[in-house]
């Protein structure tokens, strides 16, 4: 009895098992075709030019500016008012210079003073050396003592010592004259370049003490725009490349520059080393102001060429192929490429206009009135014995 139920289970199983490969083997079979058929697409290479960019926000800053600061104190006469522009040397601010018109007048005296009695000196120095010269003769005639001739010499170390005295007394009265020049000059404060002014906040009254801040002049024929670049850019990114740039304030049109300079060192923000970027353009037509915001678009690379989507591309140590369908049937080439901006790549060599080059396409894409990013038609691929 067990072993004929044995029997019957083992032709039972046979049976589902013969079944089972007629049914599904061949339909897995078809379906591997497709989805192989399916996997493939076809982009006509078309002439074209591909580039690659690295991007970052920045916002406008004047190319100089500086706070120019009170040389001494004093009462302002006159202030130059904000939004003023202003060139090198023009009067930003007048303090009241009676007090130094005075102390250079006193000055002055002092040095007056000074060399009279230098003079005086030194005439009293010549009389006491010629009064030695004399006694020093009457002494070897034997009509003075040497007490009297010691006396002399006494007298014009006396009077050189004055004189000495004196000549320092006129220096430092000239040095206090030069100072005196000075303040007189600090009373009026100059542009230290062409510029705008973008603070002036004292009125003519106003008290100031020496080192306050009395004007903030900024160039803004220039603007510096710098950027946050991160390590994994920064490696792209050279002095002198090419930079375009565009903002809300300029509407479709940009400005264009180059890349003026790279941090030597990174900071790190949010854990990631950032590297500051900047470029310097021009803005004599004030297109840009302090503080607006802007973007820059560094152009690291662009190539002209034959344009075919990056997918297409295999690359084995340092050459390069393409698989292409030719004669109903797929080939490969080895071909040159240039720039590659991740979605399309330029072909610069191995490849002709109009080549049908071999994508891989992700599963589930359909093939129906499909373009690629370069705008190249995408063409279904139908290779000889493998079923759709």
């Amino acid at each position: 009895m067990n072993k004929k139920k044995i029997l019957i289970l083992a032709i039972a199983a046979l049976i589902i098992t013969a079944v089972v490969i007629w049914v599904v083997i061949p339909k897995s079979s078809s379906s591997s075709e497709t989805e192989t058929a399916a996997a493939l697409q076809g982009v006509e290479a078309k002439p074209g030019s591909v580039a690659i960019k690295v991007e970052g926000p920045s916002v406008a800053e004047p190319y100089r500016i500086q706070s120019v600061r009170a040389q001494m104190e004093g009462i302002i006469v006159f202030a130059i008012d904000e939004g003023e522009k202003a060139a090198k040397g023009d009067i930003l601010i007048k303090l009241d210079r009676n007090d130094s018109l005075t102390s250079l007048k006193q000055a002055q005296l002092n040095v007056s003073k000074a060399k009279l009695t230098r003079d005086k000196n030194r005439e009293q120095l010549r009389k006491a050396e010629t009064d030695l010269e004399g006694k020093k003769k009457l002494l070897s005639s034997g009509a003075l003592s040497e007490d009297q001739v010691t006396s002399a010499e006494d007298a014009v170390d006396t009077a050189r010592y004055a004189l000495q005295a004196a000549e320092l007394d006129l220096n430092q009265a000239e040095l206090m004259v030069g100072i005196a020049q000075k303040n007189l000059e600090n009373t009026t404060v100059k542009s230290p370049f062409d510029g705008v002014v973008l603070s002036s906040p004292f009125i003519p009254g106003d008290l100031v003490s020496k080192g306050t801040a009395l004007v903030t002049i900024a160039d803004i024929s220039k603007i510096k725009l710098t950027a946050e670049i991160d390590e994994f850019d920064i490696g792209k990114v050279k002095e002198g490349l090419k930079v375009a740039i565009t903002s809300d304030a300029l509407g479709d049109t940009s400005l264009t520059s180059t890349v003026d300079s790279i941090s030597p060192a990174a900071e790190i923000v949010n854990n990631i080393s950032i590297f500051k970027v900047s470029t310097v353009v021009d803005n004599t037509e004030s297109a840009l102001k302090p503080g607006m915001s802007a973007d820059i678009s560094i152009l690291i690379q662009r190539d002209k060429g034959l344009v075919v989507p990056s997918k297409a591309v295999s690359h084995i140590r340092t050459r390069s192929y393409i698989k292409v369908f030719e004669d109903n049937e797929i080939k490969t080439k080895r071909v040159t490429t240039g720039a590659d901006d991740g979605i399309n790549i330029v072909v610069l060599d191995g490849l002709e206009e109009g080549d049908v080059v071999v994508v891989e396409q992700a599963a589930g894409f359909s093939l129906s009135n499909q373009t690629d990013s370069a705008g190249s038609s995408v063409i279904p691929i139908s290779v000889p014995g493998v079923r759709k």
